[in-house]
């Protein structure tokens, strides 16, 4: 059971691109878990990502490279053109060669290769967002996490 939230005050706004629904669902249930107020807008497709991008600058954009509509490449693109300076986790098996080149283009950007686990995911939203709204989960990023985890049998990979 968690804890009761920490009395931040932080609301964050993630947009989440991830085609495949059990894997979207299941980042979402993980933040929901680190932060007690998140607001996550989800989609599917690079197009409908692109617009609500264009709308409203997010806290967080998780991306995933290979999804209907635009690719996440032609979207690192605009967002590096147009100076983006929220924060992006991209999450996927390709990619990981061009990490620097969009870092170098100002883009501030993290590289999660899937599969991954989920103290991962908590660990790299910890880097980017700042440290989760409770106690407990504070508790598990970093080498406490991998720590912990290394002897257990029923950790979950995403």
């Amino acid at each position: 059971m968690k804890e009761a939230a920490l009395a931040t005050g932080r609301r964050f706004r993630i947009v989440l691109l991830e085609d495949d629904k059990p894997l979207s669902r299941l980042i979402e249930h993980c933040l929901h878990d680190w932060f007690a107020q998140a607001d996550l807008v989800t989609f599917k497709s690079g197009d409908e990502a692109w617009q609500e991008l264009a709308r409203s600058k997010p806290d967080l954009l998780i991306l995933d490279w290979k999804h209907p509509g635009l690719t996440g490449l032609e979207l690192l693109r605009r967002l590096a053109l147009a100076k983006a300076a929220f924060p992006i986790l991209l999450t996927s098996i390709y990619f990981a060669e061009n990490v620097q080149l969009f870092s170098d283009q100002g883009l501030k950007l993290k590289f999660l290769p899937k599969p991954f686990y989920i103290w991962e995911l908590w660990d790299a939203v910890n880097e980017l967002l700042g440290p989760s709204d409770y106690l407990e989960m504070q508790a598990l990023v970093g080498t406490n996490l991998k720590t912990q985890l290394a002897g257990s049998s029923h950790v979950a990979s995403l």
